[in-house]
């Protein structure tokens, strides 16, 4: 490992939202707006075969996944009802990938290479 400087939460937390609206163009969705703020949900509105989608984020630290809490799952759910969207989560997560140990694959830096474990969007509430 370099001495590069470890990421951030919220450069986390950017990327993440990066690889979901990556995927989401790369399957021709229309994103319509981008917030990167943590404490803004949901993270993406897009549009996809004339439906609105309200896309909430979260991104953790290897091992972890992002987690969707209860409450902003039911906040979102609210919003998107009052404007006939559907709500999806996008858990990722992301590992140094010039890391060797669990220790240092936990630290992923600003500019690195990254291993990114993203398996889709999960609709909510199920």
């Amino acid at each position: 490992m370099g001495n590069k400087k470890s990421m951030n939460d919220e450069e986390l937390h950017f990327l993440g939202i990066k690889v979901v609206y990556k995927d989401l163009v790369d399957k021709g969705y229309e994103v319509l707006n981008v917030r990167r703020e943590k404490d803004v949900d949901p993270q993406i509105l897009a549009r996809s075969e004339g439906k609105m989608l309200f896309i909430v984020v979260r991104t953790a630290r290897f091992p972890d996944m992002g987690i969707l809490k209860p409450q902003t799952a039911a906040r979102v759910t609210i919003h998107a009802h009052k404007h006939k969207a559907i709500c999806y989560f996008a858990s990722v997560g992301i590992a140094n990938a010039d890391g060797e140990t669990d220790e240092e694959m936990a630290k992923p830096e600003v500019d690195g290479e990254f291993f990114i474990n993203y398996k889709g969007l999960q609709p909510f509430p199920q």
